[in-house]
């Protein structure tokens, strides 16, 4: 054993530690070579393009990246705010995916950004992405950049096919690169008083079935990147050099940004937004209980009477978005679920639009945090948004009324998904800000140089994702296996309480159930059982799963947590291992599989595993804390290990934060379940604040 051991500590491997030599650091941009300054000229460059590329220009102005510098009113008030507050220097954290032009130049550590500087309302624009030839994990802008003519020439060279060579790397068509940007840390040096992590569409893309991976849950979608979702092929009509066979790869970047499009009057944006989103996510009316009865599922099959109480199982399911839904900054979103209740005769009776399906942060005092100050994150109080291919479950009570006459019913019930991309707060503050003299200074200047009227005080557009309808008439009809079986999936994320209505969710979709669906209720009982650490119940059912799916990723998985669940490290952590080799991009597998294998005093095997979990996720605490204790373990103690653990780790201070928001906030407590109970009241009836 002791020669073994041996053996391990001579083939070690490195410490893996997060990158901190950015020298634009909190922001991670690097240029390739050296730390020269990249012209400006570089990224402001739209003309020079779309002299070749018509149609890419024309999109890439109607587009989110191309408003992305100070042009944009909510990020200047943002970046401002921070700059005002924690000095310049954070502030590279912001510009290194916003501001390039002056990030490069050393602008951003300079004196206030003047409204009239081109370099200020630069964008992502075509250098940004065409000059880049690395992509790291880290995010915070994480790419290396190369400093060198876009239009390069010598004699005697095809000047065209070294333009090609100069703006393809290979790096350019990966998600790799779009993860370089689409995911963020905050940390002391961008002014917080602990690590934080927000923005994570790639990681969270990445864990998800669209990227292959199924460790989370049953599920067949075809494997679809960035690229293939934000960058379909348009018609090239402008006349377009790279076009073929007529098309060239859409350079809208098409997302979520109505909001961006409706201050720039751009109606034909809107509606392609629109459209875009349209159906992204879906919304059911999966169940209803009337008073103390037992949940009807289908909620058609529940029939009120005048007096009663009725409780409405609303169900969100993330259809086809990568990530989660909404994504982006999660907590400066405006998606609400909105329902009513009406008579047989249309006549509302009740209504709500209390859930968000966004995020709250607070800062160390348990205050929301609702206006962007970043340098105030300290925790998420709550989180309800939707993973990828995975459902939530908000709940709405309301009171039928006593005078309801027998042709009111049957009732009906609408349920709406509805989509605005930023919160009511952050557009005051926009708008508040162009009645100033620096915002009418960037309005003038934005106009100018990009030919764009921003007017931030515009109505956010309003999209409807989707919408569900059910009349509560005492039958079960459309009384599908997916209803409740999604249903099933979002009261699984509950507190343990909710977890008895799951599992009713899930028997009663068993029993609709036709071929391979049979398979996928196995395993979510299975699962479920295992929360609840009923390890013999939780592997028959997924025994009886595996027999007729195969030995999958998502059940090895379910078997690995129903052997945690009581302590049984060394089967959970073979259960995972076997997981692992089905999903290896798993962020949560190798987090798990690192966390057992120290428990039981497996160190070597436990540093392997927090180190695979650190190749994607270069700052993830528990993989970082595993590393540290597992080289103390194997006897070689370092202290940059454990410095960087500490670093990223969960604030200390995140669960008082919680806690106070709970006691002081209305409605904090109440939303922190992640079942939420909301109280519908009749139309034009104004009720206290539920928002926190």
């Amino acid at each position: 054993m002791i020669a073994l051991l041996s053996l391990v500590l001579a083939v070690a491997p490195p410490i893996v530690l997060p990158d901190e030599t950015a020298p634009r650091s909190p922001g991670q941009v690097r240029v390739k070579g050296n730390d020269i300054v990249i012209p400006s000229a570089n990224f402001t460059d739209g003309k020079n393009c779309g002299s070749c590329h018509a149609d890419i220009a024309a999109q890439w102005k109607t587009s989110t990246h191309a408003l992305a510098s100070f042009t944009n009113p909510i990020y200047r008030v943002s970046i401002d705010k921070l700059r005002v507050d924690r000095g310049n220097a954070p502030s590279r954290m912001c510009a290194s995916c916003h501001d390039l032009a002056l990030l490069t130049a050393g602008a951003m550590e300079g004196k206030e950004i003047a409204p009239e500087d081109p370099r200020a309302h630069a964008g992502v624009s075509c250098t940004t992405c065409h000059s880049t030839v690395h992509a790291s994990l880290d995010g915070n802008g994480s790419l290396t950049l190369r400093a060198d003519e876009v239009f390069p020439s010598a004699p005697g060279e095809s000047t065209l096919e070294k333009h090609r060579a100069r703006v393809a790397s290979a790096t350019l068509r990966t998600a790799e690169l779009c993860g370089t940007c689409h995911r963020a840390f905050l940390q002391a040096e961008t002014g917080n008083t602990a690590a934080f992590f927000g923005m994570d569409d790639f990681g969270a893309w990445q864990r998800s079935a669209w990227a292959g991976s199924t460790a989370e849950r049953p599920d067949h979608v075809a494997s679809q990147d960035c690229r293939a979702c934000h960058m379909p092929r348009e018609a090239a009509v402008l006349g377009d050099v790279a076009a073929k066979k007529g098309t060239v790869p859409s350079h809208r970047f098409l997302g979520a940004h109505t909001t961006l499009a409706a201050m720039r009057g751009d109606a034909a944006q809107v509606a392609r937004l629109q459209a875009f989103l349209e159906k992204s996510a879906t919304i059911d009316v999966a169940a209803v209980k009337v008073n103390d009865e037992p949940w009807s599922m289908p909620a058609e099959a529940a029939r009120p009477n005048p007096g009663d109480t009725i409780d409405v199982d609303v169900v969100v399911f993330n259809e086809r978005t990568g990530h989660r839904f909404p994504g982006g900054v999660l907590d400066n979103q405006g998606t609400r679920v909105e329902v009513t209740v009406r008579t047989a005769k249309g006549d509302v009776i009740a209504v709500s639009d209390d859930h968000q399906v966004r995020s709250q942060i607070v800062d160390a005092q348990g205050q929301p945090v609702q206006r962007r100050e970043t340098h105030e994150f300290v925790t998420a109080v709550w989180n309800h948004t939707v993973p990828s291919r995975d459902a939530r479950v908000t709940r709405i009570r309301a009171l039928v009324p006593s005078t309801l006459m027998p042709d009111a019913f049957p009732l009906r019930i609408e349920a709406r998904l509805t989509h605005r991309a930023r919160s009511d707060e952050m557009m005051k503050m926009a708008c508040d800000d162009l009645k100033t003299p620096r915002g009418k200074a960037f309005q003038a200047a934005a106009l100018a140089q990009t030919g764009a009227r921003l007017d931030p005080c515009v109505a956010q557009p309003v999209t409807l994702i989707d919408r569900a309808e059910v009349s509560l008439l005492g039958l079960a009809s459309h009384d599908t296996w997916l209803r409740s079986y999604r249903r099933g999936l979002g009261l699984s994320v509950g507190l343990q309480e909710y977890l008895d209505e799951a599992l009713g969710a899930f028997e009663h979709a068993k029993l609709v159930a036709v071929g391979e669906e049979a398979g996928v209720t196995e395993w979510a009982l299975g699962q479920l059982a295992g929360k609840r650490g009923q390890l013999p119940l939780a592997l028959a059912h997924l025994k009886a799963a595996q027999k007729q799916l195969g030995p999958t990723a998502p059940i090895l998985r379910a078997r690995g947590d129903a052997y945690a669940q009581v302590w049984k490290w060394k089967e959970a952590a073979a259960a995972w291992t076997a997981a692992l080799k089905l999903a290896p991009n798993e962020l949560a597998l190798w987090q798990s599989i690192a966390m057992a294998e120290a428990s039981v005093g497996r160190y070597p095997q436990a540093l392997a595993a927090a180190q695979g979990g650190l190749a994607l996720f270069p700052r993830d605490g528990d993989c970082l804390r595993v590393q540290a204790l597992a080289l103390q373990h194997l006897g070689r103690p370092s202290d940059v290990a454990l410095e960087a653990a500490l670093k990223w780790r969960v604030p200390d201070d995140g669960p008082r934060a919680k806690a106070q928001c709970s006691a002081k906030i209305p409605g904090c407590a109440q939303r922190r379940n992640p079942v939420p109970l909301f109280e519908a009241h009749p139309p034009g009836v104004k009720v206290a604040t539920q928002q926190p």
